[in-house]
Formats: structure tokens, C-alpha cells, sequence
């Protein structure tokens, strides 16, 4: 497994996957076969009228140890333990569930043939619900050892079987397996709680639709957990008891639906394609559907409406290698793994039906694997939604990087480096304190042109670019107007002299060994508006003629524009 992680190869974690629900049917698979070694699966056989205890601890042969409970048929069953390996004088329980019941009685057989009976009603089954969600029925101690138990169960249904997951426990072994079961719903209700508060906040800072739905999932977990452990029942003691096995199949059916959605929002449209999430859009319709019929119709048409229900689950676990396959083959490690991550509970979903179905035996490890899966993948789905906020993150740097360089490009004029006249204006425009406005022109530049050719002329106006950004004082906007027409723009009180900037233009050295001049008009004035940006302009510019008039390569500055209109 370490190395299929570390690889992160498509093909090594998919066989990483199908070990582990391998294992996790294997498990179901083989169960201990005596009562006093773990959970047994009690012989069955169906009651008739006038059966007595007494004789049905002495017909043995009458039971069926191989039947299978689910579809046995509806109405009154016995149900018979193996031979019981128990001491006398120690206080027992049985626990075991029996779903749909209507009335329970078990019945204990002691070493000395004494038989005692305890039991329950309809409505007073959820006193005898133990932390867990299984029914706890108290043997009573006697100095003989109790030798085997017999359940006669009056049911409504056997969907889910008559008596399952039936074990024999002392009462030291009892309170210890219900102080670890109340640590680990406790942990994984408070690890809840933590992750709806957390993400609540993160909706609110980024609103990404993801991120509320794996609230909702949360949200459902936690509910499950306070089903499924039967803290509902034991709560409140005279609910109906009937109303928890339909609060469980809907939650599941919530949780399952959640999960696809969840997929579908976190992961990108190259791993959960059009063609998934219509298949997912048609599963979750028809999950619905299902799960609104189990409700309605239980139990009168409850096998049928179960079968129903777990191919729909098998066809969720369909969903699951395929995404998996895509997410592997981007190379992408946290997508790699969070696909993992995600797809393991909804496997185990599958073994969960494959039982359901009858196909495979079953154990209540499942509940608490179920429990410990989507409190795992609500853990892991909580860092995948870090990393992909992560990754939102980078690609929005990513796409801002873009935009300024964007918007550099569309500043920049692409052949000397400096601002263009459009980038030039929008940063002079506004200023309200005088400026020095400075306009210069290359002497003779078609001459150049003429001389060395348009592509050294480029050269040349690249060169004077150059040496005006390197003598141009830090605060000053540089930029080309046009053609061969530059501009400079500084705050007047610390500017520098146009005759100064005039002079260090000359020394700059130019390609080809050519002696260029350059001409220079300037102004000072505010520049609040538009219009004193084109009185400023017209200003400079008839300084810049009277240069040019004078006979280049020379100096004039306008006469202060006061008024900025």
C-alpha cells in the first residue's frame, strides 16, 4: 500500500482498493461459528401454533442453521443459539438486532434445565436499545450456567433478517465495548462539529459552492451518528421505534447523494465528465425515488423496495473506478489521493448492499466501519477542499499574473520598452501640482531611416529609449507619443532641467556609430483635466517647434501655464 501511494500509479491504488474491500468481504464472510467466541448466526425455523419453549430446546432438528433469514417468511420465527460456553454465578447479556420486530422473547436454558425468559414489546423496545444501536437483554444469573439461548420473534418484516449480529457478552466485556463505542461516536461527533463550524466560515469568506455541500454531508454524518448509535432511542425512550429505521435509510440515502454531489462540484469537469454526471444526475433521481418509496411503503413492500435500493447503491460504486482512473492518469498527487479517499467509503457502501442482497454474510463491524470510513473521508475530503482552495489560490495568482502582464502589454509600447501615449495620459492626467511637461524629438530621424533602413531606425529609436529611461530622474513618466516623439513628465518644484536632461541625451552612445540630436520643448502647469493636459501639450509642442525652428538640437521652454481649465 506504501508503495502504491507513494507511486500514486492509477493501477497500483485500484489494486490497493480491491484488497481492501477484499478483505473487508472476507471478514464478513467468515464469522465464529460458538457464542461465547464472538457473533454467531442463531438456526431458524418458523413458528406454529402451540409451540412451547421447553420442546423446542429438545427438537433441535426442526432448526435450519444454513437459512438464510433475509425473505424467511413474515410472522412468528424461533431462533436458536449454538451451545453456549458461559460460568455460573456471572452476570451476561445478549445483544443482537432485530429489525422491524414486533414482539421479542428470549429464552435462556440453563446447565440444571431451568429456563427462564426475558424480552420486549414494540413499545418497549427502545429501553432495551444499547449505545450502538443493538438491543441489550440482561440473562439472568443463576448459580447454573446458562447453556443456550432461543429467540421467538413476532416480525413485520425479514428484509434485513429476523435476529443478526447476535453475540453473548459478560457484563465487564458489555461496559467496555460501550465506553470504547461512546469515545468513538463522541470523537467523531465532536470532529464533526469542528468541520461544519470551520467550513461554515470558509463559505462565508470564499462562497464556493463545494464547500457548503460538504457542509451538508457533515451536517448528515453527524445525524447518522446519533442514529445509528442509538443515542436517539435511548434519548428519548417512547419515540417509536420504527421511526429510527426510517431516519436511517433516509440519512444514508441523504449521505450517499451528498457524497456524488460533492464529487461532482470538487472535481473538475476533465475527471467527472458530462457523461458521469448525467449518470449521477439519473442515480440520484432514481435514489430518491427509492428512498422516498422505502419510507412510504415499509415494511409491507420492504424486500422488494431494498433489492431496489441496493442496485442503486451498486450502480454509485460504479461511479467510483472511473473517477479514480481519470483522477490517476492527470498525475496530479493530491487529486490522485483525494479520489482514493472519496472512493473507499462508497466501495464499502457496496459490501454494505452486497449484504443487503444476501450475497455475502454480514457483521456489525459494518455500522462502525461505515462510521470510521465517512468520518476518515470527511477528514480527508476537509484537506482536499484545503488543497483545492490551495489551487484556486495559485490558478487565481496565476490568472492576475496574466491580467497585469496583460495590461503591461497593453501599457508598454512593444518597441522601445517605455509607456505608450494612451498609459502615458491615464497616470499624468489628475495631477494637480505644477509639472514639467517635455517634449523631444530626434533631429532628422528620416534622414536615418533613409541612411541605415527602417530595422536599424528601430534600432536607433530603441537605443534613445534607453538612454532617456536611464537619464531621466526616478519620479518622471517616460514614454513615446509616437514615431519619433517622446515625452517626459515630473512633479515641477524637484524636477530636473530640460537644458541638463538635454545635455546627457547627447552623450548617449548610438548603433552604427550615427550622431543623433534631439530637439526639446517644455512647459510647466497642472494637469487636472484633460483640457489642461491639452493646453500643457500645445504649449510644449510650440516650444518644441521653436526649437526645431532655431535649428534643432537645442532648448525652448514655454511660457507657465497658471490656469488648468
Amino acid at each position: 500500500m506504501l508503495a502504491s501511494i507513494q507511486r500514486l500509479d492509477g493501477v497500483f491504488l485500484m489494486r490497493t482498493l480491491v484488497l481492501i474491500a477484499a478483505l473487508a468481504a472476507a471478514f464478513g464472510l467468515i464469522l465464529p461459528g460458538r457464542a461465547d467466541s464472538g457473533q454467531f448466526r442463531p438456526c431458524i425455523m418458523a413458528a406454529r401454533p402451540g409451540d412451547q419453549a421447553m420442546a423446542m430446546f429438545h427438537e433441535i432438528n426442526r432448526f435450519d442453521c444454513k437459512a438464510r433469514q433475509r425473505g424467511f417468511p413474515v410472522g412468528g420465527a424461533w431462533l436458536l443459539s449454538p451451545p453456549l460456553r458461559l460460568l455460573p454465578d456471572r452476570p451476561y447479556v445478549a445483544r443482537f438486532n432485530s429489525n422491524w420486530a414486533i414482539d421479542v422473547r428470549l429464552f435462556i436454558r440453563y446447565a440444571d434445565g431451568d429456563i427462564r425468559q426475558v424480552g420486549f414489546t414494540h413499545d418497549e423496545a427502545p429501553r432495551y436499545m444499547g449505545v450502538g444501536g443493538r438491543y441489550v437483554l440482561p440473562i439472568p444469573v443463576r448459580d447454573a450456567a446458562p447453556v443456550r439461548l432461543l429467540w421467538r420473534v413476532q416480525q413485520l418484516t425479514t428484509v434485513r433478517g429476523v435476529v443478526t449480529g447476535a453475540e453473548v457478552l459478560d457484563a465487564a466485556t458489555l461496559e467496555e465495548r460501550t465506553l470504547a463505542l461512546s469515545i468513538v461516536y463522541a470523537l467523531c461527533a465532536g470532529i464533526a462539529l469542528a468541520l461544519i463550524v470551520g467550513h461554515l466560515a470558509l463559505y462565508v469568506a470564499l462562497r464556493a459552492r463545494f464547500i457548503l455541500i460538504y457542509v451538508g454531508l457533515i451536517t448528515v454524518l453527524l445525524a447518522f451518528l446519533f442514529v445509528s448509535s442509538g443515542a436517539m432511542t435511548i434519548l428519548h425512550p417512547n419515540l417509536n421505534i420504527y421511526l429510527r429505521q426510517h431516519a436511517a435509510t433516509l440519512l444514508f440515502a441523504s449521505g450517499t447523494i451528498l457524497v456524488l454531489l460533492f464529487g461532482r462540484s470538487f472535481f473538475p469537469a476533465s475527471i467527472f465528465t458530462p457523461q458521469l454526471r448525467q449518470m449521477s444526475n439519473a442515480t440520484i433521481a432514481a435514489l430518491s425515488l427509492s428512498t422516498f418509496a422505502m419510507l412510504l411503503f415499509s415494511p409491507r413492500q420492504a424486500t422488494m423496495l431494498d433489492d431496489i435500493d441496493s442496485c442503486l447503491y451498486i450502480l454509485v460504486v460504479a461511479i467510483v473506478p472511473v473517477v479514480f482512473l481519470r483522477a490517476s492518469a492527470r498525475r496530479e498527487r493530491g487529486m490522485t489521493l483525494f479520489a482514493a479517499a472519496w472512493g473507499l467509503p462508497i466501495l464499502l457502501v457496496g459490501l454494505r448492499m452486497m449484504v443487503s442482497l444476501g450475497l455475502m454474510r454480514g457483521s456489525n463491524v459494518y455500522d462502525l466501519v461505515t462510521i470510521g470510513m465517512m468520518t476518515i473521508e470527511a477528514l480527508v475530503a476537509a484537506i482536499g477542499i484545503v488543497w483545492r482552495i490551495h489551487r484556486l489560490g495559485l490558478e487565481r495568482d496565476e490568472a492576475r499574473a496574466r491580467e497585469m502582464a496583460a495590461r503591461m502589454l497593453a501599457d508598454i509600447d512593444p518597441l522601445t520598452g517605455l509607456l505608450n501615449r494612451r498609459a502615458f495620459l491615464a497616470r499624468a492626467i489628475g495631477r494637480e501640482t505644477d509639472q514639467l511637461l517635455i517634449l523631444i524629438d530626434i533631429d532628422h530621424f528620416k534622414a536615418i531611416n533613409d541612411e541605415v533602413g527602417h530595422d536599424s531606425g528601430d534600432e536607433v529609436l530603441r537605443h534613445f529609449a534607453e538612454g532617456l529611461r536611464t537619464v531621466a530622474p526616478a519620479n518622471a513618466l517616460v514614454a513615446r507619443l509616437g514615431g519619433e516623439e517622446f515625452a517626459l513628465l515630473m512633479p515641477a518644484p524637484a524636477a530636473m532641467s530640460p537644458t541638463a536632461i538635454h545635455k546627457a541625451l547627447r552623450t548617449v552612445r548610438m548603433p552604427f556609430g550615427l550622431t543623433v540630436t534631439c530637439s526639446l520643448g517644455a512647459c510647466t502647469g497642472p494637469m487636472v483635466s484633460e483640457r489642461a493636459w491639452q493646453a500643457m501639450y500645445r504649449a510644449a509642442d510650440r516650444a518644441l517647434y521653436d526649437a526645431k525652428a532655431a535649428g534643432r538640437n537645442r532648448v525652448k521652454i514655454g511660457a507657465p501655464r497658471v490656469v488648468a481649465a
